[in-house]
């Protein structure tokens, strides 16, 4: 039986003729593709829909099978919360259904964005355990199952703190992944889910003491160029590829990718969103603020249980980004204006860093130094933001930065000091990656403070090894950049300084890892131009 999903009997046969259109657009305009020689997969299990095409069939009735599909549509766009109800309806459907509990499970686990809570923790387990317990009368789905039941037991030898107790779910997930696709070689959900499970265990080595080559990115990212080709529409290939790719080091492999991945799903708020990281990467700020606000259009659309979805601070946090970049400043000031207006938030790091961070981005930016310390902190209450030390840090930098630049050293220390206070719950808490960025900015407050005391040497110093600290660790995939690259701090010292050749190199340093950002380069051309 086939399950294709269209409006009416009449509109039906136009629909397949847009799907066919739209595969050729693809192919036409994808790099990776290579289309001519390999034919569209298509199958008995096929969902069509305004999600893109995923097919997979499993031993659960008609409507059980259906609701399965538009769950797995939107699990591989990340729309976690859209997901869910559909594989509920699944289980309503067909109590019997395991592999409808499998997609249970994999909503209460989001492998790129944070460790699960203990809520979800418990729900994942639960319904993981559920599945194994109806069992499935095939042995893919049974392996399915059994790789996400994976995450959710507890190890023999449990980890303390929630950060690392996740990076070893995440580890032993990622290689029951891999064994999965080793088996079902040319499945394409078995790739994408390893693929996936790749680049969620590369983003947990985030540290200082760690180098990164990209190898797991490289193997993740090849792997879905593969199956792009006999699967132009799938969503996770789209998505876990411009993953994969989002860094300065291989971003270029991702932008045909990306500027396909909305004609799969033009109302997805993420999908909408995901081709920007490739376009940050880029420095395309004409890109980077249509496609967001385009997303954050969506994200108001789709709702998370009558909350702001995170979708839309995320992609307002994007939008803020560009338009400083542009300079556009009433644009910018516009979307200052929507984020404050965010009343209630979905609970999660990403709603609360997306409220922050372009709060901060739009004074320092502008370099509104008196503004920038005067900022309100956990402004405004639409999360509980002493869940979110990482977030709520960025209200001292800004409120830091602003004050030590605008001579009150006071409070400067003082918001220091709120910064190390953050560190040290994160640290506790095992959050390596948040810890370590945070630290990064309190060092770069109290090296202006140094600077405006005089101590400028010392202060140089210290501005340089915050940067160090910061580019150590790569940009994580919940922001556009850093708030203020440390980097051009110390390049502004030195510019203040005279020292116009090592500012230059400082500018450049900083491009690299952020290119085409408009203080960056104006910074540069000015120590050129005086050197």
């Amino acid at each position: 039986m086939i399950y294709q999903f269209f409006l009416s009997n009449v509109i039906g046969p136009f629909r397949m003729t847009i799907r066919i259109f739209a595969g050729i657009t693809l192919c036409i305009g994808m790099v990776l593709s290579g289309c001519d020689g390999h034919d569209t997969h298509t199958g008995d299990h096929e969902l069509e829909h305004e999600h893109g095409v995923v097919e997979f069939s499993i031993s659960c009735n008609e409507e059980a099978q259906e609701e399965f599909l538009l769950g797995l549509a939107h699990l591989h766009h990340m729309m976690y919360s859209q997901a869910r109800p559909h594989f509920e309806a699944s289980v309503q459907a067909d109590k019997n259904c395991a592999m409808a509990h499998w997609g249970i499970a994999k909503t209460a686990f989001q492998p790129l964005w944070a460790p699960s809570s203990d809520e979800d923790m418990e729900r994942g387990k639960e319904a993981s355990e559920r599945a194994l317990e109806i069992g499935a009368p095939t042995e893919k789905e049974q392996e399915f199952i059994e790789v996400v039941n994976v995450f959710f037991s507890d190890s023999d030898t449990p980890v303390t703190d929630r950060a690392s107790d996740f990076e070893a779910r995440i580890f032993t997930w990622m290689e029951a992944s891999r064994e999965l696709y080793e088996t079902y070689s040319d499945d394409v959900d078995a790739a994408a889910f390893y693929a996936l499970s790749e680049v969620a265990y590369a983003m947990t080595q985030f540290s200082p003491h760690q180098e990164r080559d990209f190898t797991r990115e490289r193997r993740a990212g090849e792997l879905m160029e593969q199956f792009l080709e006999d699967y132009p529409e799938h969503p996770g290939l789209f998505h876990y590829l411009i993953h994969a790719y989002d860094n300065s080091e291989l971003a270029h492999k991702a932008d045909e990718v990306a500027r396909q991945y909305d004609q799969l799903a033009p109302d997805t708020p993420h999908a909408l969103h995901m081709p920007t990281h490739i376009f940050v990467r880029l420095g395309l700020w004409e890109d980077t603020a249509e496609w967001n606000e385009r997303s954050a259009e969506a994200a108001l659309r789709n709702p998370f249980n009558g909350l702001t979805s995170l979708h839309y601070p995320h992609a307002l946090d994007y939008v803020m980004y560009a338009y400083l970049q542009l300079e556009e400043y009433e644009k910018a000031s516009e979307t200052l204006d929507r984020v404050l207006a965010i009343e209630e938030g979905q609970p999660h790091f990403g709603t609360a860093y997306g409220i922050a961070a372009p709060q901060a981005r739009y004074f320092l930016e502008q370099q509104m130094w008196e503004e920038a310390a005067q900022l309100e902190p956990n402004y405004p209450e639409a999360i509980e933001w002493e869940n979110y030390p990482g977030a709520t840090a960025l209200f001292n930098y800004a409120r830091g930065l602003g004050a030590a630049r605008s001579g009150n050293l006071d409070q400067a220390r003082y918001e220091r000091d709120k910064i190390t206070e953050a560190v040290e719950v994160m640290r506790d808490a095992g959050n390596v990656y948040w810890s370590y960025m945070t630290e990064a900015l309190g060092k770069a407050i109290y090296a202006w403070v140094l600077y405006e005391e005089g101590e400028t040497e010392t202060a140089i110093t210290l501005m340089d090894e915050a940067a160090e600290l910061e580019e150590s660790m790569d940009k994580h995939p919940i922001t556009p950049g850093e708030v203020f690259p440390v980097r051009e701090l110390h390049a502004e010292i030195l510019l203040l300084e005279g020292q116009m050749e090592e500012a230059r190199i400082a500018f450049e340093k900083s491009l690299e890892r952020t290119p085409n950002r408009r203080n960056a380069q104006n910074g540069m051309e000015e120590a050129i131009a005086v050197n």
